[in-house]
């Protein structure tokens, strides 16, 4: 699904989810006020004004915001390294240059393969739990952002060998812009994250 794509159907999906959560703080109102059993929270309760404005920052910064963020930065990187573009080329479409720096790219995953087994999957590994289990353990939490660095790391050094990331600028705007693209989601995740725990607040669940 293409960038564009995306942020067309968060124009509509972020009011939306805007309106369901003005809605929410209505029907959670009428329900509480029509039933005599405490069924659900009331957000217009003193109560629930206070849960709404002293939980938001714990319910919107959460694992999967910075795994967006850590991710729409991997994009970037990739997007403006053009490595994609090398590899859907067959070996005789590639330059020199393009063919010796996706070998070097292959040497830095294999090296990453190899400290990830090291740190993980081996006895006593020192990314197990205490208990010495792979989920849930340092390995588990941290698996989304390593697997973004290493795809900076790879698509920068592609970048750099074939010129097309000429100086530190370039490849810190290659990470900016990922994160310009990935703007509707990041708007789209606050909005929806918000609406989720504001629900489950109000159902109790």
């Amino acid at each position: 699904m293409r960038i564009e794509t995306v942020r067309k159907m968060t124009i509509y999906a972020v009011p939306a989810m805007l309106v369901l959560q003005v809605l929410l703080f209505l029907v959670s109102w009428i329900i509480s006020a029509a039933s005599p059993e405490p069924v659900v929270r009331s957000l217009l309760s003193n109560e629930g004004i206070r849960w709404f404005f002293a939980s938001f920052i714990d319910n919107v910064a959460t694992p999967p915001l910075v795994w967006l963020l850590v991710l729409s930065m991997a994009y970037g990187a990739v997007v403006n390294s053009q490595i994609l573009t090398a590899l859907r080329r067959s070996g005789r479409q590639r330059t020199y240059r393009q063919t010796f720096a996706l070998r070097i790219v292959l040497v830095e995953w294999i090296l990453f393969a190899v400290v990830v087994i090291a740190l993980s999957f081996v006895p006593h590994a020192a990314l197990l739990s205490v208990t010495g289990r792979l989920f849930p353990s340092s390995f588990s939490h941290s698996l989304i952002p390593t697997l973004a660095f290493c795809i900076i790391v790879t698509a920068v050094t592609y970048g750099v060998l074939t010129g097309v990331m000429r100086s530190l600028e370039d490849m810190f705007s290659s990470l900016c812009k990922g994160i310009a693209s990935a703007a509707p989601l990041l708007v789209f995740y606050v909005v929806a994250a918000e609406l989720y725990f504001t629900t489950a607040y109000v159902f109790r669940f």
